[in-house]
């Protein structure tokens, strides 16, 4: 396979879940819709208060890993939801269509809190779809 020449491309690849690390992108979804979060923390038996990064223990993973031990690796991510529908601008505000016959809502009704966090379980032999 030869090299991509354009600089914007993207490559997919598969890493073991125990070698995830804060900024990966990772593919929550893969064979679906694709669904890419930024991981935000990693904790694991080795690491169970995290791999340093902000808010690591916040919201008690370590007590987690303490009780799944080295089976499992809790990987906290954000939580950006797509926005699926088309955008249009009204008066000055950002609107989105309705889906499926519902009304016309403002775009700020669809976006997901900017604080807002995804926590998943990965077996410690699980691959997961990353990309550079």
């Amino acid at each position: 396979m030869s090299q991509p020449t354009d600089s914007r491309a993207v490559i997919e690849y598969k890493v073991p879940a125990t070698k995830l690390r804060a900024g990966d992108l990772v593919n929550t979804s893969p064979g679906n819709e694709d669904d890419w979060q930024q991981v935000i923390s990693v904790h694991t038996a080795e690491r169970p208060g995290g791999d340093g990064s902000a808010g690591a223990d916040s919201d008690g993973l370590a007590d987690l890993i303490a009780e799944v031990g080295d089976r499992y690796v809790a990987v906290q991510m954000t939580d950006v939801a797509p926005v699926d529908s088309p955008v249009y601008l009204q008066d000055g505000a950002a609107m989105a269509y309705g889906l499926d016959g519902s009304g016309d809502v403002p775009v700020t009704e669809l976006l997901s809190n900017s604080e807002s966090v995804r926590t998943f379980l990965y077996t410690r032999f699980e691959l997961v779809t990353v990309r550079s």
